[in-house]
């Protein structure tokens, strides 16, 4: 891997507003939840609707899982407000009709699902599948109900735009870590990316560092002003990646589930240049963003 570059806190705030718009960036972990993965999926219909495809997986501080979709209507660069649905019961189906007058069914089952340390299913027997006026948008699962659902309707051409993971650390740790698998572009390898805050609290003698497939990338050894940064990153596998991280409310905010730290990795569009706040989405085409947020108690 080769560092390409480095910019300022000022290109950290423009991506960071630009990822807003599509991974809920300014949305804390709820208090009655350990851990959430958002990942959004876009789909286009043959009939030249665009819909986004929010799918949530969460535990609760009890360790109970749960499930909830929401939906945007993509009109040009423009979205209507998401319509939310929290799927209370393991198997089911729903109607949904979107603002824009989308017909959208959802189907599910997680009876048969395994989970592990993430609250998104791990293996086991499951489906979520979404149609939107007649074409299979979205299915996620394993085993055979994913299987059978997949031989049903004709198959919409959908995307992993975005993915957004939470969790929440014990109060009285003074360490933020997390690793997870991404792919950042649609049928590009699959790379392992870990993210670490640790030390003393109020940074002096804090260490921020990122890795992905065991090399670091990116890397404080003391926080003090450099608690949010940005560079860009060369891949094994060619990709360019931009990786910033904010750690200012981790290190300098009040204990609570606002005190978080934030990591964001993105592929590029462009060498040398940045999200804009008012692009549509947060990843170039066919690029994909990650965003990790780790919190206190």
């Amino acid at each position: 891997m080769r560092d390409l570059s480095c910019f300022g806190d000022g290109s950290v705030a423009v991506s960071a507003a630009s990822a807003a718009s599509v991974s809920g960036r300014g949305c804390a972990l709820d208090r009655s939840l350990q851990a959430a993965t958002t990942s959004v999926y876009n789909a286009s219909l043959s009939s030249g609707k665009g819909i986004l495809i929010r799918v949530t997986w969460s535990r609760s501080t009890a360790g109970a899982p749960g499930l909830t979709v929401a939906f945007d209507n993509v009109v040009s660069s423009s979205r209507s407000a998401t319509q939310q649905h929290v799927l209370r019961k393991k198997r089911g189906s729903r109607s949904i009709v979107t603002d824009s007058g989308t017909a959208v069914g959802v189907h599910w089952d997680v009876t048969g699902a395994e989970y592990s340390s993430s609250p998104e299913p791990s293996g086991g027997d499951y489906y979520l599948a979404v149609v939107a006026d007649a074409e299979l948008a979205l299915l996620l699962g394993a085993g055979d109900l994913s299987r059978r659902f997949a031989s049903g309707p004709a198959a919409a051409t959908g995307h992993l735009v975005s993915r957004r993971e939470q969790l929440r650390c014990a109060d009285a740790e003074a360490t933020a870590a997390h690793a997870t698998r991404c792919r950042f572009r649609e049928g590009g390898e699959e790379h392992e990316v870990a993210v670490r805050a640790c030390g003393g609290r109020g940074g002096v003698e804090g260490e921020v560092r990122v890795s992905i497939d065991g090399e670091e990338v990116a890397g404080v050894r003391r926080v003090g002003w450099g608690f949010r940064g940005n560079r860009a990153v060369l891949l094994a596998d060619g990709e360019v990646v931009d990786v910033m991280w904010d750690v200012h409310d981790w290190w300098f905010g009040r204990r609570g589930g606002g005190a978080g730290a934030q990591f964001m990795v993105r592929s590029r569009a462009e060498e040398g240049r940045l999200w804009m706040a008012d692009q549509p989405s947060a990843a170039p085409p066919g690029g994909v963003f990650l965003h990790v947020q780790c919190y206190r108690r």
